[in-house]
């Protein structure tokens, strides 16, 4: 995975921070293209200029879970030490100074020119920063906490981004963002069992007999997974199939070119759900990713949806 960050030993201090943003030379679009293709997908339904925001943005994001995934991933110390000078240059930057961070002043900038309050990029540096413990869920409660600090947080700061103020359809933003990060969680089991991460509720997990030690060992190829873990797996999707529909409901209030994109990308990534499936459910050996033309065919459905004036139509009602 290219990352963002150019990680040197003990560059913790909010000085040396400025040197880890590596901008890459044909733009925040050209990276975005490149490392969120989902993303970039559904962003070919805005203008230029509209693509170039969500850029930055899905930039700064990686950016930030970079700090943490990227480099000595055992000195807690020292990953604390520079996502506090990451807050540190954000805030810095939000208060008139200078940051010396051309990704932090495109950010900045447009959190400032459209009225968009800077604790959404604040939430996300601290949920970014939970990762740093001991990732153990008791609850799906529990868990929401993380999914509201991580993603729905982003849905929000979009959402502001493009002028969307309502409560309701804020309160559809944060959903989204809560199923998309549930469809990455299970996703990514695999993944994160390498990195010491279960994210998967406990809970859950006991409900379906389903332990730490089974995941280890599924992780290692030495055991099958069983009906337990189908089970476990449907349970999470239905979880998050319900957040896709309340975020749904709130399209038509979105403004147009938004409202596509949207839809759009919630269609393509709850369509992870059916590569999951098709897979039997193996997320641990394999990554589940909807392929090009799928995606297309997808976004095809999600676009007649919304019907010839980018708003629900009767079919998709019913």
């Amino acid at each position: 995975m290219t990352s963002l960050l150019r990680i040197e030993p003990h560059h913790a201090d909010v000085a040396e921070l400025r040197a880890l943003v590596d901008p890459p030379r044909d733009g925040w679009l050209a990276y975005m293209a490149r490392h969120g293709r989902s993303f970039r997908f559904a962003a070919r339904c805005l203008d230029a200029a509209d693509r170039d925001r969500i850029a930055a943005v899905y930039a700064f994001c990686r950016f930030t879970d970079d700090l943490v995934d990227v480099g000595d991933a055992d000195d807690a110390r020292r990953t604390e030490a520079r996502l506090d000078a990451w807050l540190s240059l954000l805030r810095l930057e939000h208060a008139g100074g200078v940051s010396g961070v051309p990704l932090l002043e495109r950010v900045v900038g447009d959190l400032r020119r459209h009225d968009v309050p800077l604790r959404h990029a604040e939430e996300l540096i601290e949920g970014v920063r939970m990762d740093l413990r001991r990732v153990r869920y008791p609850t799906l409660d529990a868990l929401r906490v993380y999914t509201f600090r991580v993603a729905s947080t982003v849905g929000l700061w979009l959402s502001e981004l493009f002028g969307v103020r309502g409560a309701f359809a804020l309160s559809r933003a944060a959903r989204l963002g809560h199923a998309m990060q549930l469809t990455n969680i299970l996703r990514d089991v695999g993944d994160d069992l390498w990195h010491g991460r279960v994210y998967l509720p406990a809970d859950l997990m006991a409900v379906h007999g389903v332990s730490s030690f089974h995941l280890s060992a599924w992780g290692l190829g030495g055991v099958p997974h069983d009906d337990g873990w189908r089970a476990l797996a449907e349970s999470l999707m239905a979880e998050a199939e319900a957040a896709y529909d309340d975020a749904r409901e709130a399209l038509p209030v979105l403004p147009p070119g938004f409202r596509r994109a949207t839809a759009v990308a919630a269609r393509v990534y709850l369509g992870i759900h059916d590569e999951i499936r098709r897979a039997d459910y193996d997320v641990f050996g394999r990554r589940a990713w909807v392929r090009p033309r799928r995606k297309l065919t997808l976004a095809a459905r999600a676009l007649l949806d919304l019907g010839p004036r980018g708003a629900f139509s009767a079919a998709a009602r019913r």
